[in-house]
Formats: structure tokens, C-alpha cells, sequence
């Protein structure tokens, strides 16, 4: 996978979450190159950060419930890097 792909798979991991949850009244643009041209001359990126936080936390979740200790330098509970 290339650095390209590998972007665009995260940010369609963001919209997986984005989409499901159907709450539109925070924005969470699309960060790859794709998203960008899909938007053409009109792209004006804007996170509010909460599915990306969302998508943290399930992760952790996922992380503890398959028995994997979080690493030492995140923090256990919120999975931020320390």
C-alpha cells in the first residue's frame, strides 16, 4: 500500500464512523487527496475532531477487549499520545 492509499483508507475509516452516526452538525471533512477533489476549487478543510475521537476510543476499546495492553507512551484510558 502506498502513502496515498494508505490515507485514503484511513479517511474512509473516518467516514465510516462520520456517516453511521448521521450527525452532520459538526463537520468532519475528508482529509485525502480524493475527498480534496471531489470538493474541486471549493475544498476548506474543517475537523470539530469528535469522530476522529470517536474512532480513538474504539480502537482502544477493541485494543483491551482482545486482551493487548495499550503502549506506554498513549494514555490507557483516552488512547492520546502522552
Amino acid at each position: 500500500m502506498t502513502r496515498e492509499e494508505a490515507i485514503i483508507e484511513v479517511c474512509a475509516i473516518v467516514a465510516l464512523a462520520y456517516r453511521s452516526i448521521g450527525d452532520y452538525s459538526k463537520p468532519s471533512d475528508g482529509f485525502c487527496e480524493r475527498c480534496m477533489r471531489l470538493q474541486g476549487g471549493n475544498f476548506n478543510y474543517q475537523n470539530a475532531g469528535e469522530v476522529i475521537e470517536y474512532v480513538r476510543l474504539a480502537v482502544v476499546k477493541q485494543l483491551k477487549m482482545d486482551g493487548y495492553s495499550i503502549h506506554h507512551s498513549f494514555d490507557p484510558k483516552t488512547g492520546k499520545e502522552k
